[in-house]
């Protein structure tokens, strides 16, 4: 090899030599890169009030999962089939995850415990119809039936409308959930927050609509 080749080698060796470090400076940017967005998706989380919480049990299905784990935005505003996170009347050490069905203002009937809910009839539009006619086939476009217990029957007779800063709602899979039909209106200082993003399993991860 002659003095030629030898300088070319060199200048080789030193040309690798200087890919690698270039190449491991920029690895070393990018971590760090990451680790600094990774603080500040932490740091937004607190100052947005995200909170977790683990699905227990199948009144959510298909839905939610049993030991699912979800992010929830604590006082946000539930919107009609938003599902939220709640404690329930004289439970406080329990959480449930339900969806919201009746909002403040929906119309809200009787036929002794069956509920009839209606958001789409305003509190000025014609009355319901009559008892004769709740079980039949001309009830209002967009009327929700459920059977409910007598004492939320109770706590319901008498209202035209569900009241202000209460909500009516529901567990997907209903022949199995503790829900309104139970316990009644929730009232939205019971609630924790709205569910927004599945963290758990990976397999499921994403956005909850």
């Amino acid at each position: 090899m002659n003095k030629n080749e030898r300088r070319m080698v060199k200048i080789n060796v030193k040309k690798s030599r200087k890919k690698t470090f270039l190449s491991k400076r920029k690895v070393g940017s990018v971590l760090k890169n990451s680790c600094f967005l990774l603080i500040i998706f932490v740091g937004v989380l607190f100052l947005v009030k995200i909170k977790t919480h683990i699905v227990s049990g199948q009144s959510m299905l298909p839905t939610l999962h049993n030991k699912d784990r979800l992010f929830i935005v604590k006082n946000a505003e539930p919107k009609r089939y938003s599902i939220i996170t709640f404690q329930p009347k004289n439970k406080k050490n329990e959480s449930y995850v339900k969806r919201v069905l009746g909002l403040p203002g929906d119309r809200i009937w009787l036929d002794q415990n069956t509920v009839y809910l209606n958001y789409q009839m305003a509190e000025n539009n014609p009355t319901p119809p009559n008892d004769e006619n709740l079980s039949g086939k001309e009830l209002p476009d967009g009327t929700l039936k459920v059977r409910v217990t007598w004492e939320v029957a109770a706590q319901l007779e008498g209202l035209s409308t569900i009241p202000k800063d209460q909500f009516f709602v529901l567990g997907d899979n209903r022949r199995h959930s503790a829900d309104s039909r139970e316990l009644g209106l929730v009232d939205k200082n019971a609630i924790e927050g709205v569910v927004t993003f599945r963290y758990y399993p990976l397999d499921r991860l994403g956005l909850i609509e």
